[in-house]
């Protein structure tokens, strides 16, 4: 054997850089990320609403994103226009997995809570049996820095500096919140008891900021829901608007008949709807899943690929134009 080795030294040599080379391109992680087309989710299938059947005509639209790509995975989806290929942001290298998972879960609960109370709230003004209250209680932690492993994500923020959420507005405590320089109280429950923690925070140069999801408490609601989506892996918040919608349509009983709804958007307690990522790939995946109706932001209006689409494009501000269309097309 080592008299073979021996003879063919050179040529193996001249065989193992193009072997690393292949592994580097298939294997080797980059600092690029893909955003791809992905798939419909029934909200009934997430929200459940006792004594009220769920209509089956809403849908919220998901995409596949993960990082970091391979070289030989950015090469092939490069020249596929349907995905975005894209550098890795500073938050994004920074996340674990399992921190990437959390951070799904916690925008999706606050996603489908904010939904409840703003669908629930727009049905009373016709359904005086239908009635829902909730208070403000402080941040959840979306993202810290991965060297900040005292703090979790998902860790509820009550104070910061000494000052409690209940002194200021949710606008005013997130502001108090992201300083660079900060003491948060966090709520923290261990086991079946409920502590309280003091972590000092000082954001580091050329560090990202903290980012911070509302943590809003249903206190009561009539009639009761739950939420059998969170035992779904997928997770985010930009199915808010398709979520309020369908609570809304299904609480007031709409006739849509047949037609597939789908769309994107998050939700904000005042009924602001937001801004998502991947706009170009929930439009394709609408079409591949035949959708008849086509909810936005407005503010995604002008970026939208050029592409004939088989559907009807809705761009709204705020959820109430989204209900307002609503009602005016199917009442």
């Amino acid at each position: 054997m080592i008299k073979l080795i021996k003879q063919y030294k050179k040529l193996l040599i001249v065989l193992f850089f193009p072997y690393i080379y292949l592994l580097f391109v298939l294997v080797a992680p980059t600092h690029q990320a893909v955003v791809a087309p992905g798939g419909l989710t029934e909200v009934r299938a997430v929200i459940a609403i006792e004594d009220t059947e769920m209509l089956e005509n809403f849908n919220t639209i998901y995409v596949y994103s993960y990082y970091p790509i391979t070289p030989f995975q950015s090469w092939v989806m490069a020249s596929d226009q349907t995905m975005d290929v894209y550098t890795m942001t500073a938050r994004q290298t920074d996340t674990s997995m399992k921190d990437d998972y959390l951070q799904g879960q916690i925008t999706k609960y606050v996603s489908f809570k904010t939904s409840i109370i703003k669908a629930y709230e727009l049905a009373s003004q016709t359904d005086a049996s239908i009635s829902i209250t909730s208070h403000y209680e402080g941040l959840y932690v979306y993202y810290r820095p991965s060297r900040m492993t005292e703090l979790e994500i998902g860790d509820q923020i009550v104070a910061v500096n000494g000052h409690y959420f209940n002194e200021y507005s949710h606008e005013d405590f997130l502001a108090l919140a992201s300083a660079s320089n900060a003491t948060f109280t966090v709520k923290r429950t261990i086991g079946d008891q409920i502590e309280f923690i003091d972590i000092h925070y000082i954001q580091q140069e050329g560090e990202p900021s903290m980012v911070f999801y509302p943590d809003y408490v249903i206190d009561s609601a009539s009639p009761s829901f739950t939420f059998p989506g969170m035992d779904v892996l997928l997770g985010g918040p930009s199915g808010g608007l398709l979520q309020t919608l369908s609570i809304y349509a299904s609480l007031v009983n709409i006739n849509i008949g047949d037609l597939k709804i789908a769309g994107t958007g998050t939700i904000e307690m005042d009924g602001t709807v937001g801004r998502i990522g991947g706009i170009t790939q929930k439009m394709y995946t609408a079409i591949y899943n035949n959708v008849d109706v086509f909810f936005i932001p407005t503010s995604h209006l002008s970026e939208i690929p050029s592409l004939n689409y088989p559907f009807t494009i809705v761009p709204v501000d705020t959820v109430e134009q989204a209900v307002n269309w609503l009602n005016e097309h199917f009442n």
